[in-house]
C-alpha cells in the first residue's frame, strides 16, 4: 500500500492555526508536539513503525490534529495493527475539518478516506464459540473480549493469534490460530469441568457445632431448690404451730414480764427450741424458693438480668415466730 508522507515542516503552520481555532495549547505543548512529530516522521521514513506510532500518538495527545492522526494510522498499518489503524482513519473522517482549515488538514482528511478503503479488505475476522458455561472469560493475545462480542464476527489483526477461554469450575483452554489478511475463521471451545474443582465442591462440609444447650442439671437444681424451699416452709410452719401451742400452755404459768415458774423450765425450753427450728425452717424455705426462682429465670432467658441478692431475717419471740426477707 502506498501513501504520501506528511513533511514535518507542515506541522508548524497547522499547529499555529489550531491554536486559534480551538482551545489554545500552551507554548510548551506546541513545541513538544512539533518535536515529537519530527521524530515520528523520521521514524516513518526509516520504517521504524513502532517508534513512529509512539511519537505521533504522544504528539496528538498534546495538540490534536488530523495531520498527526493520519501518520499515526500509517505507523499502525506498518506494524500490522490494522484494526487500530482503521479506528484512527475513522476518527479523522468522523471529526472532519473546517473549510478554512490548512491545506494539510484537507489533504489528511482526503488521504484518510482513501487509505481506509485500502485496509478494510485486509482486516481478519474471527468468531469465537464457547459452550459449557455462560460466564466464560475470553481473550485474544491477552486482550479481553467483551461478552457481547463472543459468538459473533470480531475484527482482529492478521497473523498468529492466541485465543484463551477460562471459566470458574472448568479447565482453561487455548487455541493458536493463523489469520491471513482478509481471512475469516471460527474457533470452538467446549469447556470441560475441572476435576479438582468438582472434588472440592463434592467434599462434605465440616459438621457444624451443636448449639450450646443449657446444662442438663440446671433444671434438676431448680426442682431441688423448690423442693428444699417447700420442705423448709412446711418445717417452719409445723414447728411454728407447736411453738404457738407451747406459748398457750405457758401463758397461764408466766406473768406479763415473761417470768415463769421454775416447774415450767422444760416447757419454756421446748418453746424456745421450737421457735428456733421454725425460724430456721422458714429461712431455709424462703432461701430455697428464692434459689428456685432464680434458677428458673436463668434457664428460661439466655441473658437474664442479674439476680438480686436474697436477704433473710428469721425472728423468734414470745408469741411469734417466722422470717422476713427480700429478693
Amino acid at each position: 500500500m502506498g501513501f504520501k508522507l506528511s513533511h514535518c515542516s507542515v506541522f508548524a503552520g497547522a499547529f499555529f492555526w489550531l491554536g486559534s481555532a480551538l482551545a489554545e495549547p500552551s507554548a510548551a505543548d506546541r513545541a513538544t508536539a512539533r518535536s515529537l512529530a519530527g521524530e515520528g516522521y523520521q521514524a516513518l521514513q526509516a520504517k521504524d513503525f513502532a517508534a513512529a506510532a509512539d511519537r505521533f500518538s504522544r504528539a496528538d495527545a498534546l495538540v490534536h490534529a488530523p495531520t498527526l492522526m493520519i501518520d499515526w494510522a500509517r505507523a499502525l498499518v506498518g506494524i500490522g495493527k490494522l484494526v487500530e489503524a482503521q479506528e484512527r482513519y475513522e476518527q479523522i473522517i468522523r471529526e472532519g475539518v473546517d473549510a478554512k482549515s490548512p491545506k494539510s488538514w484537507q489533504r489528511a482528511l482526503n488521504d484518510a478516506g482513501n487509505e481506509l478503503a485500502q485496509i478494510k479488505p485486509r482486516l481478519s475476522w474471527i468468531t469465537i464459540i464457547v459452550s459449557g458455561s455462560s460466564e466464560a472469560r475470553v481473550s485474544v493475545d491477552g486482550v479481553a473480549v467483551p461478552p457481547a462480542a463472543v459468538g459473533v464476527r470480531r475484527a482482529v489483526n492478521p497473523g498468529e493469534r492466541t485465543v484463551r477461554v477460562t471459566a470458574k469450575g472448568f479447565l482453561p483452554q487455548k487455541q493458536a490460530i493463523a489469520l491471513a489478511e482478509g481471512g475469516e475463521s471460527k474457533v470452538d471451545f467446549t469447556l470441560e469441568p475441572d476435576p479438582d474443582a468438582q472434588l472440592v465442591k463434592a467434599a462434605p462440609e465440616a459438621p457444624r457445632p451443636a448449639p450450646v444447650q443449657p446444662e442438663a442439671h440446671g433444671s434438676a437444681l431448680t426442682y431441688v431448690a423448690f423442693g428444699l424451699g417447700g420442705a423448709g416452709l412446711v418445717l417452719g410452719g409445723v414447728t411454728g404451730a407447736l411453738a404457738l401451742s407451747k406459748r398457750s400452755e405457758l401463758s397461764d404459768a408466766c406473768d406479763s414480764a415473761s417470768r415463769c415458774r421454775s416447774d415450767q423450765d422444760s416447757s419454756l425450753h421446748s418453746y424456745h427450741s421450737l421457735g428456733t427450728v421454725s425460724g430456721v425452717g422458714f429461712a431455709v424455705g424462703i432461701a430455697g424458693i428464692g434459689a428456685g426462682v432464680t434458677l428458673w429465670l436463668l434457664h428460661r432467658n439466655p441473658s437474664p438480668a442479674p439476680a438480686q441478692g436474697v436477704v433473710l431475717r428469721p425472728f423468734v419471740g414470745l408469741g411469734s415466730v417466722g422470717a422476713s426477707g427480700s429478693f
